[in-house]
């Protein structure tokens, strides 16, 4: 893989080595965005502006709590948003408890990703017994769990009355589409998240597919708004108190969610029937 921007990445990843104990960084995808700056009273400070995002897997020897969203923040704050990435964490300690699918991905990434960092004296500490298998029904069986979750709380959320009960609505989409954006991450990647925020997730789906980003866009004020009431965690029903919902807002959220799980469900069968045909091919 060809970086254009290879000065942006060594600045982002002396920022990643700075702020926790890393012995690699791989990147293996690059997205650059072009925003139009409008300065109503001063003409010459119109323009616009680049930003640079970068996918990137990064192996370190010690765990750090939250720390895809605190590296995250600390990297676009440092470049002033000029640089940003979505971080996939692997502890190399725990390499005995990958699965078969995980290993190709780790494989992919690692013989097929541009390397842009690799601490002094500490080589990679992956081992690879030849090219990993993709194993196909295990992809089949989890793809199926998360979608029949999914599922299950899109068709729940019609029996909740939406006038006394605000919270507990979002809070049911929100782990549907948590589900599914696993799903798809697992089908398209064979990689399993250990962050589960949903923005987070929607980042690595947008990898493959621009689904999240046509289904919940983030451009206007709106369209922020929903994404804040999606954005609601189950976790804090141990302690919000029940309102009442906007009954119009929630309504238009479980339709987006609905069609965001009836796209998503075509693209991943149509990928496995794909995979499926190259297992056939290569048997």
């Amino acid at each position: 893989m060809k970086t254009i921007d290879s000065l942006g990445l060594q600045t982002v990843s002396s920022i990643i080595a700075d702020c926790i104990s890393t012995s690699s960084i791989y990147c293996f995808g690059e997205k650059k965005q072009f925003h139009a700056v409008e300065n109503p009273f001063q003409e010459c400070a119109s323009g616009e502006k680049q930003n640079t995002h970068y996918y990137l897997l990064i192996l370190t020897d010690e765990y750090i709590s939250n720390a895809v969203a605190d590296i995250s923040d600390i990297i676009k704050n440092k470049t002033e948003g000029r640089f940003t990435a979505t971080l996939l964490f692997y502890k190399t300690k725990f390499r005995h408890s990958l699965t078969h699918n995980q290993l190709y991905f780790y494989y992919q990434v690692v013989t097929r990703g541009n390397k842009v960092y690799e601490r002094e004296n500490s080589p990679l500490n992956i081992s690879f017994d030849g090219i990993p298998e993709f194993k196909i029904e295990r992809i089949k069986s989890y793809w199926k769990n998360r979608n029949l979750i999914a599922e299950t709380y899109l068709d729940s959320v019609g029996n909740v009355d939406y006038t006394s009960t605000g919270f507990v609505q979002e809070s049911m989409l929100h782990i549907a589409v948590e589900q599914i954006c696993l799903g798809l991450i697992s089908v398209f990647l064979g990689y399993y998240p250990d962050h589960f925020s949903l923005l987070y997730l929607f980042e690595i789906c947008e990898i493959f597919t621009p689904l999240t980003s046509d289904i919940f866009p983030r451009s206007t004020s709106e369209d922020k708004a929903m994404l804040e009431l999606l954005k609601v965690n189950p976790a804090s029903l141990r302690w919000s108190k029940v309102q009442e919902s906007c009954l119009v807002s929630t309504q238009l959220l479980e339709k987006r969610c609905g069609l965001f799980y009836e796209k998503a469900t075509e693209i991943a069968e149509a990928e496995l029937l794909r995979q499926e045909s190259l297992c056939v091919l290569e048997s």
